[in-house]
C-alpha cells in the first residue's frame, strides 16, 4: 500500500531535515535525535523541554535514555526565514547544552550558552539588538554579519524549509507591518487594527472622572448620572 505525502508528513519531514542540516553544518553532528513539535506556547517563539520523552518499551527511569523535545511556535512561520531558523538554531544550542554542557536554572541563558550561540553565528541579546546583555533569564538574539548561521541559511536547500504557514502567523506579520507603517508590499496598512487591549480607559462626559475596565462596557456615573465614554 502506497501512502501519499500528507501535509503533516511534508511539514515535519522538512522540519526534521532542517534540524539535521543545522546539526551537521553548525554543530558537527553533536546533537542527539529529539522529538520535534509545533506548539503555540504563549509568548515563546520556541522552547526546549529537556528529558521529556521516553520510548514506549522503557520505564524512563534512566534519564540518559530519555529524549528532549524541541518546539517551534507555528505563529512565527510567516516571519522572515532568518527569524524562523535562528529560532530553531537558538533552541538547538539549548539541546547542545543539555547534552554536552552545564545548563543553569530553567530559562536562564548563561555564559556557556552565550558562547555557543556566538560560535554558531548568533549574538545573544536581552534586547534582540546590539548592546543588550548576553546572559539573562529572557534572551533574544540577532545574526552575526558574516557569521556561520547566515552562511548556513544561505546554502540551506529549499526542500528543508517548512511548506505550511499558520493563519495566525499571517495576521501577526500584518499587524507588525502595520505598526511599522508598511504592508506586505511596502505600502501603508491602515486596514489592520492592533490587537485588542485587556482594559481600556473610560471618562465621564459630565464630571470627567476616569475608570478602567473591559472594552465595550456601558457605564453610568454614580456621582452625576453621566455616561462614561471609552477613550
Amino acid at each position: 500500500m502506497s501512502i501519499s505525502k500528507t501535509p503533516t508528513k511534508q511539514q515535519f519531514e522538512a522540519f526534521e531535515n532542517a534540524y539535521e542540516y543545522f546539526n551537521v553544518v553548525l554543530f558537527q553532528k553533536q546533537l542527539p535525535p529529539v522529538i520535534l513539535n509545533l506548539s503555540r506556547k504563549s509568548k515563546a517563539m520556541g522552547f526546549v523541554a529537556p528529558f521529556r520523552w521516553r520510548a514506549a518499551d522503557t520505564d524512563g527511569t534512566d534519564k540518559k535514555s530519555r529524549l528532549h523535545e524541541l518546539s517551534i511556535n507555528p505563529e512565527i512561520l510567516a516571519m522572515d526565514l532568518i527569524e524562523v531558523y535562528s529560532t530553531l538554531v537558538h533552541e538547538q544550542c539549548h539541546i547542545w547544552q543539555h547534552t554536552h554542557g552545564m545548563p543553569s536554572r530553567p530559562g536562564y541563558h548563561n555564559k556557556e550558552f552565550a558562547e555557543k550561540m556566538m560560535a554558531v553565528g548568533l549574538m545573544p541579546s536581552t534586547t534582540g539588538k546590539p548592546g543588550g546583555k548576553t546572559v539573562g533569564q529572557k534572551m533574544s538574539d540577532y545574526p552575526i554579519e558574516g557569521g556561520r548561521f547566515l552562511a548556513a541559511l544561505e546554502n540551506m536547500p529549499d526542500e528543508f524549509k517548512m511548506p505550511f504557514i499558520s493563519i495566525e502567523g499571517d495576521r501577526i506579520v500584518r499587524i507588525m507591518n502595520a505598526l511599522n507603517g508598511t504592508g506586505a508590499a511596502g505600502t501603508p496598512s491602515a486596514e489592520i487594527a492592533p490587537p485588542k487591549k485587556n482594559k481600556v480607559k473610560y471618562s465621564c462626559t459630565t464630571c470627567k472622572t476616569n475608570v478602567w475596565g473591559k472594552p465595550d462596557l456601558k457605564i453610568i456615573c454614580g456621582e452625576c448620572n453621566g455616561i462614561y465614554v471609552e477613550q
